[in-house]
């Protein structure tokens, strides 16, 4: 899965994660990607709060 892009349940992974107040690198420990993916994910898709997983 490394390499490809993020699927939508990942995506809705890191917005429970977000609501949770959980860093991006705890998120992407328990989703087994790198931290940098996770922080580009949510930089371009809304800041934190805003992050939609169905929306990315």
């Amino acid at each position: 899965m490394h390499g490809v892009g993020l699927t939508l349940d990942e995506r809705e992974s890191i917005s429970r994660g977000l609501a949770k107040e959980l860093s991006h690198r705890v998120i992407a420990t328990r989703l087994d990607r790198n931290q940098s993916v996770i922080s580009r994910e949510v930089s371009r898709n809304g800041v934190n709060i805003g992050y939609r997983a169905a929306d990315a």
